[in-house]
């Protein structure tokens, strides 16, 4: 395995590599720590699972759909940006401006440093920080995040977050990751999902969580005709796994969260409208958990929190 730097526009990118498989993950520490591209192989194949952008041009165009975005300190939205939190109240900057919410948090863009690369014969680790004082417009909990990516040929990419509460309160957080897949040379009337899901949440006017309804996502469910843009709650598991498969190629790409309590228990699965792609994101909080409470972590002062998720091709 290697780390290898490269100019991606105006950017510097780490690139992971299996010089015998050629399997490779791309990431841009400078560009919220987004993973562009990730290159996974089964048999002997090489398949381009997540293909954000060709050129720094197109990713700034493509980003505004978050693809590969960590989010945080909240994911998804918070309702016209408004929160209480411990008696106080807080007004949000408004970043989707149609919606009038707050979405995704600020870490999707930021500039992370790598604080960490090693490698060996069987797995390339690069480790990324980004440092917060508190003066973010109605966030003012200073925290550090890091995320450590693991990628290895067995056992494809693990990612581990690493979230410190660096102030003198409680801070209130939400943590996700926004990825879109894809099998190339299909679309998702080709596929076939599963995953652990009881409750699928309707969204109101605003796309935030309102009613839900059970479900039973365990089978094998084809995706053609399908439409999916909705969050789910996960039975809560030490390791929970949603596989997209496809028949054609016979692989299945599985994307496993932790997900015991005060962990990765919600999914949102959304079909993009051109039907190329699929994203399935780890979440530990519902929408507007931040005002529902449903899923909300508070972070004490000087505390640390863990979590991890990953990807892997059989």
């Amino acid at each position: 395995m290697k780390i290898t730097k490269e100019p991606f526009g105006q950017f510097t990118e780490y690139v992971l590599t299996n010089p015998e498989t050629g399997e490779a993950l791309y990431i841009l520490p400078e560009y919220g720590g987004i993973i562009r591209k990730m290159t996974l192989q089964k048999d002997g194949h090489l398949h381009h699972v997540i293909e954000v952008a060709n050129s720094s041009d197109q990713l700034v165009e493509t980003m505004k759909s978050y693809p590969s975005a960590h989010l945080f300190p909240w994911g998804n939205r918070v309702r016209d940006g408004k929160y209480s939190f411990q008696d106080a109240d807080y007004q949000l900057s408004i970043n989707e401006i149609a919606l009038n919410n707050a979405i995704h948090g600020f870490v999707s863009f930021a500039n992370f440093e790598v604080v960490e690369e090693e490698v060996n014969e069987v797995e390339a680790i690069l480790t990324l920080r980004y440092s917060y004082k508190g003066g973010q417009f109605g966030f003012p909990f200073p925290f550090v995040i890091d995320i450590q990516h693991i990628f290895s040929s067995d056992e494809g990419l693990e990612l581990n977050y690493t979230v410190k509460n660096t102030g003198q309160k409680d801070m209130p957080m939400v943590l996700g990751w926004h990825p879109y897949f894809k099998i190339e040379g299909e679309t998702a009337d080709d596929w076939q999902i599963n995953f652990p899901a009881t409750h699928q949440y309707k969204s109101d006017s605003q796309m935030i969580s309102a009613d839900k309804i059970e479900v039973d996502f365990k089978g094998i469910i084809e995706l053609k005709g399908r439409t999916l843009d909705a969050v789910f709650t996960i039975q809560p598991s030490s390791k929970i796994e949603a596989k997209l498969y496809s028949p054609k190629k016979n692989m299945t790409l599985n994307v496993w969260q932790e997900g015991l309590k005060g962990g990765f228990t919600y999914m949102v699965v959304y079909i993009p409208s051109a039907r190329d792609c699929i994203a399935i994101e780890p979440m530990t909080g519902n929408t507007d958990a931040f005002n529902s409470g449903d899923g909300l972590l508070i972070l004490e002062a000087g505390k640390t929190f863990e979590i991890g998720c990953g990807v892997y091709i059989s």
